[in-house]
């Protein structure tokens, strides 16, 4: 019975992908044409064929490709949005295809807010699938921070890259530098603890050591603000009202860290990359 099911499907495969390999020809042709929208995902997954999906899938992959790789010149708005449509397609057609990943990423996340969305929505079906591979929370971590100022999600996101078995460890501690830059020190901190635990190297343990040191530092501003709103009702306008409460003198910065004070938040950041002010 399986073997005769096997016989009715290999020739359909077949024929499908020699249909849809020769419609590839006029993007090998010609690379200029517009490329065109996949049909809607329901239509393509109609078979319900894990085989067929992951053909499809593919072919797309290939269609999209092509046409990306011959272009000369800036892509026009509707030939991005087909691009991050046929991501969408093949990455719900075929969820563990990891070029469709990178490529997506290196396509549509510096495009624009709204491209950097879809490149995210994307990576967030790679985690699910895909869970042992790093470059995807990564990538998404990236695009948090650098295309769309936030921190916090982007620490996150490194923190789930960092706790996958074989990442590199400059990951995790790039995630605790990002949650205190969003104005999350506390957690920040509790992620320095953990890996100055987890490491053998005393090295790397004395390195920790330092950075925990100044996080300390910076929870001492912060649980002082906690308290003198506990106390007044809310947060001060600056850290110098903190004076006439639980500090006596606001602490001293080593290195590239400063506070800086948002009312209600405060940040740790790192002084190149910002100005301070109460």
């Amino acid at each position: 019975m399986i073997i005769s099911r096997t016989l009715i499907i290999l020739p359909i495969l077949l024929i499908c992908y020699g249909l849809l390999f020769v419609s590839q020809d006029k993007y090998t042709g010609n690379t200029q044409a517009n490329i065109s929208p996949s049909l809607p995902v329901g239509i393509l997954n109609v078979l319900g064929h894990s085989y067929m999906n992951q053909l499809i899938a593919e072919s797309l992959f290939i269609k999209t490709a092509v046409y990306y790789g011959g272009l000369n010149r800036q892509m026009d708005e509707a030939s991005l949005d087909i691009m991050a449509q046929h991501f969408l397609t093949i990455t719900r057609l075929h969820p563990r295809f990891l070029d469709a990943y990178y490529r997506s990423e290196s396509i549509l996340a510096h495009r624009g807010d709204r491209y950097v969305q879809i490149a995210n929505k994307i990576l967030e079906r790679g985690k699910t699938a895909l869970p042992d591979e790093v470059a995807i929370p990564f990538f998404e971590g990236f695009n948090d921070f650098h295309y769309l100022n936030e921190p916090v999600k982007a620490a996150n996101n490194l923190r789930i890259a960092s706790n996958i078995p074989g990442a590199p460890q400059w990951i995790g501690h790039l995630a605790s530098m990002l949650m205190a830059s969003g104005g999350n020190i506390r957690t920040g901190l509790v992620w320095l603890q953990g890996m100055r635990a987890a490491t053998q190297d005393e090295d790397e343990k004395r390195r920790y050591g330092k950075e925990i040191a100044i996080f300390e530092k910076a929870m001492q501003v912060q649980q002082a603000l906690d308290h003198y709103a506990q106390k007044h009702g809310g947060y001060p306008e600056n850290l110098s009202a903190l004076l006439a409460e639980d500090l006596t003198a606001l602490p001293t910065w080593e290195g590239n860290y400063m506070l800086e004070y948002q009312p209600p938040k405060l940040f740790l950041r790192r002084r190149h990359s910002h100005h301070a002010h109460d």
